[in-house]
């Protein structure tokens, strides 16, 4: 009975400090930066939200537009380019495309109990810096799709049972 509680005790706290779900996680790199370019080309951060500031909204001084016609005709371009996913989008939310060479440029990086999408190269790097690293991280929706569609939620269930029957 002993051998039992210490396997459940294991279990408990192996989900609590999330090392058992990070361990079936870090075998998903591919998954995860697939599913981040896909949420990018929606325009939509990790909370599901529009990427902002919204082409509308990024006005010089500081911003990329000099006016709202300029971001808006920027804005109908965007939405005659050829992306690799076809997606709805608000078409004033960026994707934070325009010839995939940002997309091809992040990177993600796994520490003791965290994941962060990355920028590998200083351009994108100053990409992430403007929108703000909490744009980046997949949504629950993602995330669904990492566990059930591409196999995250049976490796997991298949540790449990590793730790608790041997």
């Amino acid at each position: 009975m002993e051998d039992l509680r210490n396997k459940v005790q294991r279990v408990n706290d192996g989900l609590t400090g999330g090392e058992l779900v990070r361990d079936v996680i870090i075998q998903h790199p591919t998954d995860i930066l697939e599913l981040q370019r896909y949420q990018l080309l929606e325009g939509k951060t990790g909370k599901g939200e529009d990427i902002r500031p919204y082409y509308s909204e990024d006005l010089k001084p500081g911003g990329r537009f000099y006016s709202v016609e300029t971001a808006g005709r920027y804005a109908a371009m965007k939405q005659d380019i050829s992306y690799p996913y076809s997606v709805n989008r608000n078409p004033d939310a960026p994707n934070l495309y325009f010839n995939g060479k940002f997309h091809d440029e992040l990177g993600v990086q796994f520490n003791a109990t965290t994941l962060s999408i990355i920028g590998t190269t200083d351009y994108a790097k100053g990409i992430i810096a403007k929108y703000g690293e909490d744009t980046f991280g997949l949504s629950e929706q993602k995330w669904e799709i990492i566990f059930d569609d591409r196999g995250a939620l049976n490796e997991l269930m298949n540790v449990l049972k590793t730790i608790l029957y041997g």
